[in-house]
């Protein structure tokens, strides 16, 4: 196994735990936020104004994080969205660009003073990507397993 591998596993593994059953997306933020020792926050984002951008984004500001991602995706979709862009947090991925054209529009009310980085989910080619898409397969897979009663599942299955 390569060392990107056993890398996304062994932090997989550290955080599964954080993994609430039944499954609750806002206990696993909260919790995954208690971890870091920042807050993180969750921006459901219309699917209008995310059409041109990323499926997810990640902003790091100086006093906590936000995941931004399209609120009209099933929550599947949303919640393998939440565990790529932890998987960048967890995985201590960083990125060399701030705001990014359109992001004001996309987050009218985003502070970009505070705006120390934003990791994009749109290019799954680099390593950190792959890192991080692995990440949240692996969570994923822990979050919807058979013996979890989910909100996933239910999503996938469509019925409520």
């Amino acid at each position: 196994m390569e060392n990107s591998s056993r890398r996304v596993l062994k932090t997989t593994n550290a955080v599964r735990e954080l993994v609430p059953t039944p499954w609750d997306r806002n206990d696993f933020v909260r919790e995954v936020g208690r971890l870091r020792g920042r807050r993180l926050v969750l921006k459901p984002v219309q699917a209008t104004a995310m059409s041109r951008l990323p499926c997810g984004l990640w902003l790091a500001l100086k006093q906590h994080d936000e995941i931004a991602y399209d609120a009209d995706s099933s929550e599947y979709h949303i919640d393998q969205t939440i565990f790529h862009e932890v998987g960048h947090m967890l995985l201590e991925h960083h990125s060399e660009g701030g705001a990014f054209v359109g992001l004001a529009e996309l987050l009218p009310d985003i502070d970009l003073d505070a705006l120390q980085f934003v990791m994009t989910r749109n290019n799954f080619d680099d390593e950190q990507e792959s890192e991080a898409e692995l990440f949240a397969d692996l969570l994923m897979s822990t979050a919807v397993s058979r013996f979890r009663r989910s909100s996933v599942m239910t999503d996938v299955w469509g019925r409520r």
